[in-house]
């Protein structure tokens, strides 16, 4: 899978851009806040339905601009496809594949795959759980699209519970209570062992990574943590979450919020059989999160057929020479687009961003 090319009008700094990618190593240059960032950005919002920075589609739109629109035109291992999305202040959004409108974001995530790499994810196994957190569900979304109506769903009746928790729960809305608990039970059971059976894969393929990127030093493991695991079947997960309700529904109606479920779940990175995020150097850390994100780009074409695109966002410039020479080794058989400030060397296909407060309509040049 690689992309041909990449429309955006009025899409954060970006008034009109175009640009046409080829099949290897492509690279966005310019300045700091020249807009690079934002067309990995943009790119990635048709793999995950979502900007990896976590702003709304309100937030995506140029400041000023009633709209925004995007278009991807990308070749998968059977045919050209087009992508586009308009993006609005005040209603949804709209999503189209190949002319044809599709009104759910699961039919939409898994046409298009991309793994993204930032400074950010460097920090990832130190970072709160919410993190690993997202890192596991946005990449099962683009390999089994289905998982996110059950996430969405799980989320919905998060938020319902939670207000009644909020409000203070009566003799009259215990009941209702309980019915949220149980279909909260249901669905953390289908998203924890969703989450379990992914993680366990990529930890074996990011172990391979691991063990190659570090010359046989480093052994890495991913372990799976959750409340009421023990036994990852969906009717034991179902079945402990319950219980697990129950023991503690006094603690949640006193304390006013749900201290139960899948949204507590994560996941721990042993290296040498310790817990990196309290024993691991710094150095250990970052080529374990490089072996994690080479991993789920392999899972991905596992479970697919299809390579993903590598979204490299100024992270080779904060690795070492040694793992900068390990991913550009791993990455020559697919698409790679990478931003940093410094021009490439030559023989590098390369687009040079202008700072779109001084550029004209097209904030880019092809070098």
């Amino acid at each position: 899978m690689y992309i041909n090319s990449l429309t955006l009008r009025d899409f954060r700094s970006h008034a009109h851009t175009e640009l046409e990618f080829t099949r290897d190593v492509n690279v966005l240059w310019g300045e700091n806040g020249a807009g690079k960032t934002n067309l990995l950005e943009a790119v990635f919002l048709f793999a995950s339905g979502k900007s990896f920075r976590g702003q709304t589609d309100k937030e995506l739109i140029s400041f000023g601009k009633p709209e925004s629109y995007l278009k991807l035109v990308f070749t998968d291992r059977f045919s050209e496809h087009v992508l586009e999305m308009n993006l609005y202040k005040n209603r949804r959004r709209l999503l189209f594949k190949d002319g044809c409108e599709i009104k759910r974001l699961s039919e939409y995530l898994g046409l298009f795959r991309a793994v993204v790499f930032t400074p950010d994810h460097l920090k990832i196994i130190k970072a709160s759980p919410e993190n690993r957190r997202r890192l596991a569900d946005i990449a099962i979304c683009q390999t089994f699209p289905r998982y996110v109506a059950s996430l969405s769903e799980y989320n919905r009746i998060l938020l319902q519970k939670n207000n009644l928790l909020k409000s203070g729960v009566t003799e009259l809305s215990l009941p209702m209570l309980e019915i949220y608990n149980e279909r909260l039970a249901q669905l953390s059971a289908v998203i924890t062992l969703n989450r379990y059976n992914y993680i366990n894969r990529l930890g074996e393929k990011a172990a391979v990574y691991m063990n190659e990127m570090t010359e046989g030093k480093e052994e890495l493991r991913l372990v799976y943590e959750t409340q009421y695991g023990g036994v990852f079947t969906r009717e034991e997960l179902y079945k402990n979450c319950l219980a697990l309700y129950k023991r503690r529904q006094e603690a949640e109606i006193s304390k006013r919020v749900t201290l139960c479920g899948c949204h507590h779940d994560d996941f721990a990175v042993m290296i040498n059989s310790k817990d990196a995020r309290s024993y691991a150097s710094q150095g250990q850390q970052r080529s374990a999160v490089l072996a994690l994100k080479l991993a789920e780009g392999e899972l991905a074409k596992v479970y697919t057929g299809e390579e993903s695109v590598f979204l490299f966002d100024d992270v080779l410039s904060e690795l070492d020479e040694k793992r900068r020479a390990y991913v550009t080794q791993k990455l020559t058989s697919r698409q790679f687009i990478l931003t940093g400030c410094d021009a490439p060397a030559e023989g590098v296909t390369a687009f040079r961003v202008h700072n779109a407060a001084r550029a004209a309509e097209d904030g880019t040049e092809r070098e």
